[in-house]
């Protein structure tokens, strides 16, 4: 077990260092203003000085990575258990998906084809949140991870029973979006992203609301 945590951990690192190791080798090859806000059709709309690259893509992975190591100290529920193997597994998707955000913002700003690389890369988030809803189900009651209502906060059932929908939720809503994702024109592609992460969410809010009405009659 040991030494699976230790495969689980190295590899996380590497996915939180990753987006500023990227973005220090493109660094000298950066224009001084790059493009950080694009429209669906993947035309730049927005530029920032490349120091802000610093903050967007450098800082984010790293401070996430040192959060998620922290927080089983501080949750007042000790639900959070580093122990736990499906706990790193957890802390990699999401390191992961932060990893795969900040690579693509710094090769859109150097000058990459967005609209070739948008399907592919809204893909492989779509595929990396069906990935974490394979591992939602397992995240016991805890403040600071996981679908955090006031009905899933105040019943460990009410929690089980919601993470459980969720899990399946992210899962099958990736694995939808991302076909849909490869289907359809690239211009529906963020409408699609923004369509699954925004439902399944709100799914699983109004169902912890609804299980907790339902425990207390």
């Amino acid at each position: 077990m040991k030494s699976r945590f230790s495969i689980w951990a190295a590899l996380t690192l590497a996915a939180a260092l990753l987006p500023g190791l990227y973005l220090a080798s493109r660094w000298p090859s950066l224009p001084a203003m790059v493009p950080t806000h694009f429209d669906l059709h993947g035309q730049a709309n927005g530029y920032s000085s490349k120091a802000m690259l610093l903050w967007l893509v450098g800082a984010p992975p790293l401070l996430t990575y040192l959060l998620l190591h922290l927080l089983p100290r501080f949750d007042p529920k000790r639900g959070l258990d580093p122990t736990n193997p499906n706990w790193p597994k957890l802390r990699l998707v999401v390191q992961l998906l932060l990893a795969g955000v900040g690579c693509f913002v710094v090769w859109a700003a150097g000058g990459g084809a967005l609209g070739a690389a948008q399907r592919p890369a809204l893909a492989g988030l779509l595929g990396l949140f069906a990935l974490l809803g394979n591992y939602l189900s397992t995240v016991p009651p805890n403040y600071f991870v996981g679908i955090r209502t006031p009905w899933t906060l105040e019943s460990p059932l009410v929690w089980a029973k919601t993470h459980r929908l969720a899990g399946r939720l992210f899962f099958a809503g990736g694995l939808l979006g991302l076909v849909l994702v490869l289907l359809l024109p690239v211009e529906a592609s963020v409408v699609v992203v923004v369509g699954v992460l925004g439902g399944v969410s709100l799914v699983a809010v109004g169902y912890s609301w609804w299980a907790g009405r339902q425990l207390a009659n």
